[in-house]
């Protein structure tokens, strides 16, 4: 007679000496909740914070450097455009420099001061390159009785406008100033537009420095 049980004991067998596979211990989900909590409260959290406010603090850097921008050196050519159409001889200056040359030359020094600080050289040099033909447009419109030239312009720029030359060239000769102020004035927009689009120094705005904020050197 066969015995029916004889091969589920050979089955139990082997099962009892199959190797049994380590359980790892059940991590709770609040704990794991909680140590994500700390890493991102921790470390991804500031950085993307920081993120947020110096774009918003970058943001209003570039806005008021582009205002101040837009205020100086439309008041400037203002008053060379009324110097210039002002029925008469042209206006002399007889004890220096003019209060609006005066007012011109800080706010030009301020201007260059914080694109310096904020967007580097090649800003500087266009700030410089729409300067100098303000305040030598300020010099044509106020000339001292000799016929000499009255605001000094500390700085050159090496960036060359043939146009802003040109135009400079007949306002000195014709004082025909409206040609000059138009190029000027969008010489001066298109360096607004190039700053609304540049990095702020010192501050967290792009991919690179969220990089930088998460893995410091």
């Amino acid at each position: 007679m066969i015995d029916a049980t004889a091969p589920q004991a050979g089955a139990t067998a082997t099962k009892e000496t199959e190797p049994k596979l380590l359980r790892l211990p059940r991590i709770p989900t609040p704990l794991v909740v909680a140590v994500l909590g700390i890493v991102l409260g921790s470390w991804l959290l500031p950085a993307f914070t920081r993120q947020w406010d110096d774009r918003q603090k970058a943001g209003e850097v570039k806005a008021a450097i582009v205002a101040q921008i837009a205020s100086a050196s439309g008041r400037a050519l203002l008053e060379v455009h009324q110097a210039t159409t002002r029925p008469g001889p042209a206006p002399s200056s007889q004890r220096g420099i003019p209060s609006a040359a005066q007012e011109w030359s800080v706010a030009s020094m301020e201007i260059r001061a914080k694109l310096r600080a904020y967007f580097g050289p090649s800003a500087v040099e266009h700030w410089t390159l729409v300067s100098q033909y303000i305040t030598s447009s300020l010099s044509v419109a106020y000339r001292s009785r000799a016929g000499d030239a009255v605001i000094p312009n500390p700085w050159i720029s090496r960036m060359k406008s043939q146009r802003l030359e040109s135009l400079f060239s007949e306002f000195r000769r014709d004082r025909v100033f409206d040609g000059l102020e138009i190029a000027v004035l969008k010489e001066a927009e298109s360096l607004t537009n190039s700053l609304l689009a540049m990095h702020v120094r010192g501050y967290s705005t792009t991919t690179r420095d969220l990089v930088a904020d998460l893995f410091p050197s």
